[in-house]
C-alpha cells in the first residue's frame, strides 16, 4: 500500500507534493548549527512516540470502521485533507496538535486491514518487519547526525523518486499482471526502502540546522512519522515476497 501523503512537509523548497508549504521551518546560521537541537529532537522524539501509539489505536478502530473499498477511502482522503490543514494551521497551539494527532490516527486507520491479514496469517513476518524497521531507522538517524557528509542536495532526488513509486503504484491498478509479479513487486519495494531510508537521512540530519521551535518539531514529526511509515510497509512486502507471500498491498 502506498502512502500518497509523502509530502516534504514545511519544506523551503519546492519538492513537496502540495509544492510550497504555507509554513517554512524556522532554520539557524550554520555557524550555530547544533544549537538547542537536543530540546528539538526531545520534542520530536515525545510526538513521534505519540503518533505512532495513536497509529496504533487507529488500527485497532480501523479493524471495525473499514469494512470495504469504500470506508477505506474515505479514511485515506480523510487523513489527505487533515495533513493539508495541518500545513495552514502549524502554527496554531493546541489545533496543530490535534492535527498531528487526528493524522496518524487516520493513517493507522488506514493500514488496519494490512495489519490484520498479517495478524491472521503471518504474525512472524510483521514482528520482523517492525524490527527491521527500528533497527534500520534508528541506524540511519545515527549515522545522519553524526556524519560530516551533506545530504541537504538530496531532497528533489527522493521526491523524483516517490513520483516514481507513485507512478509505478498507479500503472500497477492497470497492469497488476506485470506490475504484481514477486520479482517486480521486490524491485518497487526495494526502491521504496531506498526511497524512504534517503528521507530518514535528510530529515535528521535537517533538523541540526531547524530552531527549537514547537511549530518545527510537529513539522518534522510528521515527515518523520510518513517516512518511518511507507519505510515499513515495504520493508513488510520485501519479507513477505521473500518469504512466498506474494505481494500483499
Amino acid at each position: 500500500m502506498f502512502n500518497m501523503n509523502n509530502s516534504s512537509f514545511g519544506s523551503n523548497r519546492n519538492n513537496g507534493m502540495f509544492g510550497n508549504s504555507r509554513y517554512q521551518y524556522q532554520t539557524v546560521s550554520p555557524a550555530y548549527a547544533g544549537t538547542g537541537t537536543s530540546s528539538l529532537i526531545g520534542k520530536v522524539m515525545g510526538l513521534l512516540a505519540v503518533s505512532f501509539l495513536v497509529a496504533l489505536l487507529g488500527t485497532v478502530v480501523g479493524g471495525f470502521f473499514i469494512t470495504g473499498i469504500g470506508t477505506y477511502f474515505i479514511v485515506a482522503i480523510a487523513g489527505l485533507v487533515v495533513l493539508i490543514a495541518l500545513q495552514f494551521a502549524i502554527q496554531k497551539p493546541g489545533l496543530n496538535l490535534f492535527l498531528l494527532y487526528l493524522f496518524t490516527l487516520l493513517e493507522g486507520m488506514a493500514i488496519s486491514p494490512i495489519i490484520g491479514y498479517y495478524l491472521q496469517t503471518s504474525p512472524t513476518i510483521l514482528a520482523e518487519a517492525f524490527s527491521l524497521t527500528a533497527l534500520t531507522t534508528f541506524g540511519l538517524g545515527a549515522y545522519a547526525w553524526t556524519t560530516k557528509r551533506d545530504f541537504s542536495h538530496i531532497g528533489d532526488y527522493l521526491f523524483f523518486g516517490v513520483i516514481l513509486l507513485l507512478i509505478a503504484s498507479l500503472l500497477g491498478v492497470f497492469f497488476g499482471a506485470i506490475f504484481g509479479t514477486p520479482l517486480v513487486a521486490l524491485i518497487i519495494s526495494s526502491f521504496g526502502v531506498a526511497i524512504f531510508s534517503g528521507y530518514v537521512l535528510f530529515y535528521v540530519q535537517r533538523a541540526k540546522y531547524m530552531a527549537d521551535t514547537m511549530p518545527n518539531a510537529i513539522g518534522l514529526t510528521v515527515s518523520l512519522f510518513i517516512t518511518v511509515l511507507n519505510l515499513f510497509l515495504y520493508i513488510l512486502e520485501i519479507l513477505s515476497i521473500l518469504q512466498g507471500g506474494g505481494r500483499r498491498r
